[in-house]
């Protein structure tokens, strides 16, 4: 699709001296590479090159670099990440890794702070509610990890970590502009005297939208205070609420696209969503005895649909829908560093519990009164442990162990009245061999598996549930390699990965309901390069392959829809001395086939190639950058959905904050 030129102007005032944009040009000059200490591999402080997987670690620096405006934006750069843009406004994103298409959103376990945020049912996961201005660094786990994350860890797992408190007192203010009449402000405050501190934030961001009616705009507000009780002891409280509005411009089909790209098909769908968590956080540190961590935390969501274009009250489809679900969780976790006949070993032992409460109705849009009601409840309780053990000094075994039991009651005004049971385990077995400082060379091995949605289990226009849908296992392979040379200016993130799926779940148009498929494989490599080559001058870019097929049944041999076989950027920073910063990329996305085309009897969608720009300046407190993307306005969508007797296309509309 024509993806016109954006860009986004922006004026960033430090009211107060802070560590901030002004600095940017000298972070940006040193090594590309610092001592990387990761959490998402142990759900504690590790040394990436002693956790035998690929992390790729993306600081605040980076993603401020990339111009993102929401963490999936801040993935795309990667080589083995594919990121969606469904509604062509930020207000519909989804991530996939592994090569999952359709179902990329329910094979990515997404955490905050080690806390899980994936839905119980089977709309996409609400980046919305994770402002990227409150966003320390982004963790991503590459490849299934359900030991330690539970259902959905199967594709992998991007785990969020927001900023903390500063010593002093510390404020910021940022407003920007772009087209389609775009607006974007945020404001917060920083403070941390002696064993109390803590830190708050606001943001305010809308936009036309590139096509007709697809308008949005999002509020979010948030603040995390801590206190440090003792040397043992450590608290914090953590709040976040997003109220966001947003319209559906609809699927076009391939006349209406040749027509109007930019058209909207549905006049009147719009939709509106309220978020609020909260988390209580204990660390309490028993020195040669371990830690032991507790995270407390309760979730609400609502969110009300007016989908005109579904309303269909004479045949029993009704496009308004209201959901609330409010999720409970209990996370305590154990960890202990004990030396086993001099060697380094660390033993995590946890339990991770969620209870959700879904209530929802649906009705016809004109009166928006209750016709259909549905009450259900998901409860999972899962078990791990895993452990990781210095061989010698320079070879660790990691392994570990899971299992979980996962309870769903299904209730409904059409009659539904179901209780479900299932339980698995999961396990991984890995070796990482350090060959040089912040460099390694791993292997390993896993199983990994997600539990159905609670509408996968049910068709909420008919109430309908079948008991016989399975929950997905997988079994994988991986190796890598991570290289940090030349004085840390030099890094290169390498892996091959295959796993293959039973009872992956797809939707069947023309039985009407989740399906189990035969079994599937996922096989690829992936490739990060980032090299500081002078004070001036850095290189980086990313390249994935993925094939994903249908390895058994009816579609033995044919490719898994919606997923591009290549996908790769490159591109070039120049950090001058007096402030100024220059970035130019190009990305590559591959050709796929289309959604619901499991025969793959249909033309591929076209690849695309696109240019993104970004330019800042710095000089003390202030910081003006400009922003764009797709400078050569190519004309590329995010793909389309073939069913019976109809192709509807999903466009990727242009949107100017990449």
């Amino acid at each position: 699709m024509k993806k016109c030129v954006g860009f986004l102007f922006l004026l960033t005032l430090w009211m107060l001296p802070a560590a901030g944009p002004a600095a940017a040009v000298d972070e940006q000059s040193s090594p590309v590479v610092v001592d990387e200490m990761i959490v998402t591999a142990s759900r504690s402080e590790q040394q990436n090159e002693k956790v035998p997987a690929q992390i790729t670690v993306l600081t605040a620096e980076d993603i401020r670099a990339s111009g993102a405006q929401s963490v999936p934006e801040a993935l795309q750069n990667l080589g083995g990440v594919i990121v969606t843009d469904l509604n062509g406004n930020g207000f519909n994103q989804q991530v996939d890794m592994g090569g999952f298409g359709e179902t990329a959103s329910r094979h990515v376990a997404v955490v905050v702070n080690g806390r899980k945020i994936n839905p119980i049912d089977q709309s996409s996961i609400n980046f919305l509610s994770i402002p990227i201005e409150n966003v320390e660094k982004i963790e991503v786990l590459h490849g299934g990890n359900s030991v330690l994350y539970g259902s959905d860890a199967m594709g992998g797992v991007i785990n969020i970590i927001t900023r903390e408190a500063t010593a002093g007192v510390h404020g910021w203010g940022e407003a920007g502009g772009g087209t389609h009449d775009t607006f974007k402000g945020t404001a917060g405050l920083s403070f941390s005297e002696g064993r109390f501190g803590g830190h708050v934030g606001a943001v305010y961001y809308e936009t036309d939208g590139y096509r007709e009616r697809s308008e949005a705009d999002r509020k979010s507000a948030y603040a995390k205070l801590f206190y440090s009780a003792s040397d043992m002891l450590d608290l914090s409280l953590e709040a976040n609420t997003t109220r966001a509005d947003y319209e559906y411009p609809g699927g076009m089909t391939q006349s209406q696209m040749a027509a109007d790209r930019r058209q909207a098909v549905n006049l009147e769908d719009e939709g509106e969503s309220q978020e609020d968590y909260y988390v209580l956080s204990v660390r309490s540190d028993w020195g040669r005895l371990g830690r032991l961590n507790v995270d407390l935390s309760c979730k609400n969501y609502e969110r009300q649909d007016t989908m005109v274009s579904w309303d269909f009250p004479a045949w029993g489809y009704y496009g308004y829908y209201d959901y609330d679900y409010t999720t409970l969780g209990a996370n305590p976790q154990y960890v202990l560093n004990h030396s086993i006949l001099g060697r380094d070993n660390r033993l995590t032992a946890g339990i991770e519990f969620y209870d959700t409460d879904y209530d929802a109705w649906n009705g016809d849009t004109a009166t928006q009164t209750q016709i259909n009601t549905y009450d259900h409840e998901q409860t999972s309780v899962g078990f791990y442990v895993q452990d990781e053990f210095s061989l010698v000094d320079n070879l660790v075994l990691n392994m570990g162990a899971r299992y979980e039991d996962f309870d769903t009651t299904l209730r409904s005004s059409l009659g539904t009245d179901k209780d479900l049971s299932e339980n698995e385990w999961a396990w991984n077995l890995g070796l990482a061999y350090i060959y040089a400082p912040g460099s390694k060379v791993y292997f390993r091995t896993y199983q990994a598996f997600r539990f159905p949605k609670a509408d996968e289990f049910m068709i909420l226009s008919t109430g309908a549930v079948n008991e016989d849908l399975n929950h997905e296992t997988s079994m994988g392979y991986e190796a890598g390699v991570r290289f940090v040379g030349l004085d840390k200016r030099l890094s290169a993130n390498a892996r091959l990965f295959s796993f293959d799926v039973d009872d992956e779940i797809t939707w069947n148009d023309f039985s009407n309901q989740n399906e189990n498929l035969d079994e599937t494989r996922h096989q690829g490599g992936e490739l990060d390069i980032a090299f500081q080559a002078t004070d001036l001058l850095r290189l980086f870019g990313g390249f994935g392959y993925t094939d994903a097929e249908f390895t058994a049944g009816t579609y033995d041999g044919k490719k898994i829809p919606l997923v591009p076989e290549f996908k790769a950027n490159l591109g070039f920073a120049l950090n001058f001395d007096f402030g100024l910063t220059y970035r130019c990329q190009y990305n590559h996305l591959g050709k796929r086939y289309a959604g619901g085309d499991n025969d793959n009897a249909y033309d591929k969608i076209d690849s695309a190639d696109t240019v993104d720009m970004y330019l800042s300046y710095s000089i003390k407190k202030i910081e003006l950058f400009l922003n764009a993307t797709n400078i050569f306005d190519e004309e590329y969508h995010n793909g389309y959905n073939y069913g019976p007797g109809y192709e509807s296309y999903q466009y990727r509309s242009a949107y100017i904050l990449p």
